[in-house]
């Protein structure tokens, strides 16, 4: 099973970037993003419905489509209040933990406001997508799961749909061979998902979510920039990111994420070194800093330049639950590996210090992470 699935995997990757190489070429219409899961994977395709030729901000219609087998994690006690692993009959090492399946399919427009001439897309732009998400818990009723014992509306299942609307600003340049990047990428936005938006029919939803994202990257150094591929380079990098939700039926993918066009985990995660998702709430803010040193790249049956390199990152965070009358800073420090596969996405392997609270099994230490794509 395993060899089969790395198998998939290089494919799909090898798949995707020669057929991303040709549209880089000449300015086709067609627009592909492809992300991977680690049991499951999320596509979206773009169309340019204005001249893509004309150097006027594009008008692109996006569809998005992605699911897949997911392991998550609840710490909320039976008092509504944080888990810390003391509440009785739940063990910290299991009983947070629970099975998922999910499915996405979100179909929006974005519309060009400034158009950046230097990387042939647009500077800045609006965006309006209907979202629309499943969720399916998987109940072992062997264990004490703290997610089937709470009182959320979602635990046989949660049919959720909502708008999202905002504004982007994209400077970001990827563009270099040996692996650096530069420049900044900001997004505002808010989500609503009223429950007449059948946000009733299968579990229950209401909320509006209001979101602010931005990264920036600096390049620091190249010890041969003529080479064609990579000898040893360096950048740093940044992620901010301010989240608030609010409403009557808050779900649990809400509580647990930051939002925006692309939501991820909040804190734990977000902050690494911490449990996934431990600490949900209301408010959330988080700031990433990283160097990322490329070292030797190399080529494999001419598919393209694979970049390994080294992180080293130190995180902090802030939540405050409001309703739980609970709040906090976070802060972990660690490092790690990771391979840049044909200019991609990334496997990367890290191993996290959290430096304010434990875990809830007591540990001090996070000793082996792994993921796909890079932390931001």
């Amino acid at each position: 099973m395993k060899i089969f699935l790395i198998a998939l995997l290089a494919f799909c990757l090898c798949t995707a970037a020669v057929f991303a190489q040709e549209l880089s070429e000449n300015r086709d219409p067609l627009l592909l993003n492809f992300g991977l899961r680690l049991l499951g994977a999320d596509v979206g395709l773009g169309y340019i419905i204005s001249d893509p030729n004309s150097g006027s901000p594009d008008t692109i219609l996006w569809g998005i489509v992605g699911g897949g087998y997911e392991w998550v994690t609840f710490f909320r006690d039976l008092n509504d209040e944080q888990y810390d692993g003391t509440f009785p009959g739940y063990e910290p090492a299991i009983d947070p933990y629970y099975d998922r399946i999910n499915a996405r399919f979100d179909l929006g427009i974005a519309q060009g406001i400034v158009f950046n001439n230097r990387l042939k897309r647009n500077l800045l732009e609006a965006f309006l997508f209907y979202k629309i998400r499943y969720d399916f818990p998987i109940e072992n009723t062997d264990l004490n799961q703290l997610f089937f014992d709470s009182t959320l509306e979602e635990t046989s299942g949660l049919f959720q749909n909502s708008l999202l609307f905002g504004f982007s600003f994209n400077d970001l340049d990827a563009r270099d061979p040996h692996g650096t990047k530069t420049g900044i990428y900001a997004e505002v936005s808010g989500e609503w998902g009223p429950e007449f938006l059948m946000n009733n029919l299968v579990g229950r939803a209401d909320f509006i979510r209001v979101n602010f994202s931005s990264k920036g990257f600096l390049k620091l150094f190249d010890i041969a920039p003529e080479e064609k591929l990579n000898l040893l380079s360096g950048y740093f990098g940044a992620f901010l990111a301010l989240d608030y939700c609010a409403g009557n039926v808050l779900p649990a993918n809400i509580q647990q994420t930051l939002g925006g066009r692309s939501p991820r985990w909040g804190l734990g995660n977000a902050v690494r070194g911490y449990e996934d998702a431990r600490f949900d709430g209301q408010f959330k803010a988080v700031l990433n800093l990283e160097f990322r040193l490329n070292i030797m790249q190399f080529d494999l049956f001419g598919l393209g330049a694979n970049t390994p390199g080294i992180i080293v990152f130190f995180d902090s965070g802030y939540y405050d639950f409001m309703y739980y009358q609970d709040s906090g800073f976070l802060f972990s420090a660690g490092a790690g590996v990771f391979i840049n596969l044909i200019g991609y996405t990334s496997l990367t392997f890290y191993t996290a210090f959290p430096l304010s609270k434990t875990l809830v099994t007591g540990d001090s230490w996070m000793p082996f992470v792994i993921g796909f794509d890079a932390h931001f």
